[in-house]
C-alpha cells in the first residue's frame, strides 16, 4: 500500500484510516478509484469515522521552552492503550526539542526510528482502530529570570502552564494547580478588554436570565487568577501571595481536552459524543 496516497486520501476526504486503507486496497492504489470507493461507502453510511474528542493534553518544559499539545482519539479507552501512551512519551521530547509552533509543522517532526509523527500517527490508527489527530500545539518561551510552573490533572484531561518573573518554581507549580482547581480564565479583572466583557455579559445574562452588575463583577473576579483566593491560604489573594514573595505573574495557559470541538458526528440519539450538554443532531 502506498503510504503517500494514504495520507493524501485521508487529508482530502477526512475519512478514517481503515476506510482509506480499504479503498486503496480495493482500487489497487488507483487514487481516483479510491476516491470513488470512499464516496460510495460514506453515502451508504459504512464509514466508521467518529469525532475524535477524547485523548490527552500534555504540558512539558525544558530550560526556557515549554509546550502544551493535544492528541485526540475517539474513546476514553485510548489512554489505557500502551501503544498510544508510548506514542505520547515518544513525541513529547521531540516536540519540545524542535522549533515547531503549530500542529501542522509538528506532524513533520522525526522520531528516533526516522518516521515522522504523522507517519507514526497513521500506524497507530491501524493498531488502535481509532481516528487520531494532533489537534493543538502551543509553544511558550521564557528568559533566564523567569520560571515555568506546570500541572496536569485527571490523567491528562486538563493541563496548565504558568510563567513567573522570579526564581520560585514551587509557587509557580502551585499557581498552575490553582489555574485548574479554580478554573482561572483571565489574568486579572482589570485586564479584561471591552469586547471580552461584552461577551461575558451576554453569556451571563443568558445563563442567569437577568443582569446584576455587582454579581457579574464578582463572577469575573472569581475566574481571574490574580483576584482569586489562594487555595492553600484563603486569607490571601494570588496578588497578595505574589507581592509577599516579590514575584510577578507574566501569564498562564490552560488546555482542556476536547475544548472547542464542534460538529459531533455519529452520536446516538441526542447524547453528545463527549458527554457534554451540547445539542446534537440524531443519526438518521
Amino acid at each position: 500500500m502506498n503510504t503517500k496516497l494514504l495520507k493524501q486520501l485521508r487529508t482530502e476526504t477526512g475519512a478514517s484510516f481503515l476506510l482509506c486503507k480499504n479503498a486503496l486496497s480495493h482500487a489497487k492504489d488507483d487514487y481516483q478509484k479510491a476516491l470513488a470507493y470512499i464516496d460510495q461507502h460514506q453515502e451508504k453510511g459504512e464509514s466508521n469515522k467518529r469525532v475524535a474528542s477524547k485523548g490527552v493534553v500534555v504540558v512539558a518544559k525544558k530550560n526556557n521552552q515549554a509546550i502544551l499539545f493535544e492528541v485526540n482519539a475517539e474513546t476514553d479507552f485510548i489512554t489505557k492503550n500502551p501503544h498510544f501512551n508510548d506514542f505520547i512519551n515518544d513525541i513529547t521530547p521531540k516536540l519540545l526539542d524542535s522549533d515547531v509552533i503549530n500542529p501542522i509543522d509538528a506532524l513533520n517532526v522525526k522520531l528516533e526510528n526516522g518516521k515522522t509523527i504523522e507517519e507514526k500517527l497513521i500506524q497507530l490508527e491501524g493498531l488502535t482502530k481509532e481516528n487520531l489527530k494532533l489537534r493543538r500545539l502551543y509553544r511558550v518561551n521564557k528568559n533566564n529570570m523567569q520560571v515555568f510552573g506546570t500541572y496536569s490533572h485527571n490523567h491528562g484531561k486538563m493541563a496548565s502552564l504558568v510563567v513567573l518573573n522570579g526564581n520560585n518554581e514551587s509557587i509557580a507549580n502551585q499557581l498552575a494547580m490553582q489555574v485548574i482547581a479554580m478554573n482561572a480564565t483571565y489574568l486579572s479583572f482589570d485586564s479584561i478588554d471591552q469586547d471580552t466583557l461584552n461577551y461575558e455579559k451576554m453569556m451571563y445574562e443568558k445563563n442567569h436570565q437577568n443582569f446584576d452588575q455587582k454579581a457579574f463583577n464578582d463572577y469575573l473576579k472569581s475566574i481571574s487568577l490574580l483576584n482569586q483566593s489562594y487555595i492553600k491560604d484563603p486569607n490571601l489573594t494570588i496578588k497578595d501571595l505574589l507581592t509577599q514573595n516579590r514575584l510577578q505573574l507574566i501569564d498562564f495557559y490552560k488546555f482542556e481536552l476536547g475544548q472547542g470541538i464542534d460538529g459531533k458526528l455519529n452520536c446516538r440519539l441526542d447524547i453528545p459524543c463527549d458527554g457534554s450538554k451540547i445539542t446534537v443532531t440524531p443519526i438518521e
